[in-house]
């Protein structure tokens, strides 16, 4: 596949427009992006068509072809980046942060976003712990994707997570008005706790945080004391 088979992508998709389904998707995103009106499981299977019939874009066009499917009106185009972003995220190099960081930043949202952070910022860091740093320039950069993705990538790290790294980013945005940061790090917390309960527990009584962060960490565990 290269950047002009993209076009094909294009015209597949139309051919599957409804619009009903499109002004229900435009409004539920707060009228921020267009869409063709293709629900999940069928932009997936019209992408896997897409690609057996054009290829896997090779690593050399990888930027180019994320970028301009990125850059494209109809948010159903950044879900098939997505999808090919989690397809080669085993073969993530150095220089895939630029892509990340690119993606994170350029028509955010929290629907591209926390997959981004979840999925290939959490790969990303996981194969290359060396480059955490970078982390450490999102929460301090000012950008609400940035810091709300530095808060989120270790998600999936289970009994791998930096504690000490998650919750310095959580002290550094605790005094955050913004909802998607103060959403996120009861999130992040939520998540750990299910591996940490009491270390989860102990940072939220020893420290100020919003209330619907500490609503957020603390789910999981109040629920679990809740059952009989």
């Amino acid at each position: 596949m290269n950047i002009a088979d993209l076009e094909q992508l294009r015209i597949l998709f139309a051919e599957h427009r409804n619009d009903f389904l499109a002004g229900k998707m435009k409004g539920y995103m707060r009228n921020q992006f267009e869409f063709y009106g293709i629900q999940s499981p069928l932009r997936r299977e019209l992408t896997k068509k897409f690609l057996d019939e054009y290829g896997f874009p090779q690593e050399d066009q990888v930027f180019e072809v994320i970028t301009k499917l990125w850059s494209m009106d109809e948010r159903e185009m950044a879900c098939v980046a997505l999808q090919i972003m989690d397809m080669r995220k085993r073969k993530f190099h150095l220089d895939d942060i630029k892509l990340i960081e690119y993606m994170t930043v350029h028509k955010s949202w929290w629907d591209t976003v926390d997959h981004i952070a979840s999925n290939h910022a959490g790969h990303y860091f996981s194969k290359y712990p060396e480059q955490r740093g970078i982390a450490d320039e999102w929460i301090r950069s000012g950008s609400l994707w940035l810091q709300r993705s530095a808060i989120l990538f270790q998600l999936k790290y289970k009994q791998e997570t930096d504690i000490e790294r998650l919750f310095h980013y959580i002290t550094l945005t605790a005094d955050s008005n913004e909802f998607f940061i103060q959403k996120a790090i009861g999130w992040s917390l939520r998540q750990y706790s299910k591996t940490n309960p009491d270390a989860v527990i102990n940072f939220v009584e020893s420290n100020s945080l919003a209330n619907l962060s500490k609503r957020e960490a603390l789910k999981v565990i109040q629920r679990t004391t809740l059952s009989p």
